[in-house]
């Protein structure tokens, strides 16, 4: 999108999410027999092409009047894209705007893309750039959800967020579960267990599956689940919450000086 830099927000009418829809399934099937589950390898110039779609004024319109966006903008995390999008992008009714958030990612496109040491890019299911109401993928928007994360839950969604703005992570899944939406409490406990505050990032380890001990995924869906049942946890700080941790947790308690 280098042929412009701050311009207003546009959004996809629906015969421009059909022709992004339809660019999209073509590059896929292209690439068929090269495609991993990574995504479909693809040439720089095949993602200009398919990004440039945001340019096309016959398939796009005026979101919003003098709401403006710097579509060179670089970000080097989904928390740092979140944050920015969220600035900009106010109205929570938006949420429901697939046109908007699929013209999003075609303008920011290049960084939803993994980056191959060839040069080629992979390209995802179309859900990751076209909102998908699906209970099973609606999650899997990569600038949507960074977007409503960060609006969720603000700084603390580093615990979420802290990864390439291509990259999906369980942490977004395990970000919508209510029980840990409704408790700042296990948010604040699972950041001071489970993030780096130096490096900015998660702690080598944490990202385990539910059969990890001590894993992020077990413990908000098996341990604190169970720790629900005889406290509440609403109520408690999240220091309290950590005393009454099982013993595979320690390893991520901060060491005393």
């Amino acid at each position: 999108m280098s042929e412009f830099a701050i311009t207003k927000v546009m959004r996809f009418t629906e015969q421009g999410i059909a022709a992004v829809r339809l660019a999209i399934e073509g590059l896929r099937d292209q690439g068929t027999t090269k495609k991993g589950s990574q995504g479909t390898p693809i040439s720089s110039e095949e993602l200009e092409t398919l990004s440039q779609l945001a340019l096309k004024q016959d398939l796009v319109e005026t979101y919003t009047a003098n709401v403006e966006i710097d579509t060179s903008k670089q970000f080097s995390s989904r928390y740092d894209m979140g944050q920015y999008l969220a600035g900009i992008v106010t109205d929570p009714q938006a949420e429901q705007d697939a046109g908007l958030w699929t013209w999003i990612s075609m303008v920011y496109l290049s960084q939803l893309l993994a980056r191959r040491k060839d040069g080629q890019f992979l390209l995802g299911s179309e859900y990751r750039y076209i909102p998908d109401d699906n209970r099973l993928r609606y999650y899997r928007h990569l600038a949507k959800m960074a977007w409503s994360i960060f609006r969720q839950y603000g700084e603390k969604s580093k615990l979420f967020l802290s990864v390439s703005c291509s990259t999906h992570s369980d942490f977004v899944e395990q970000s919508q579960k209510d029980e840990v939406r409704s408790n700042p409490h296990l948010i604040e406990l699972c950041l001071s267990l489970f993030y780096d505050d130096e490096a900015a990032k998660l702690k080598k380890g944490v990202a385990g599956p539910v059969t990890t001990p001590g894993s992020f995924r077990r413990l908000v869906s098996v341990v604190s689940p169970q720790l629900y049942m005889n406290f509440d946890l609403y109520e408690m700080p999240y220091q309290r919450i950590q005393d009454i941790l099982p013993r595979e947790f320690e390893r991520w308690f901060e060491k005393p000086a």
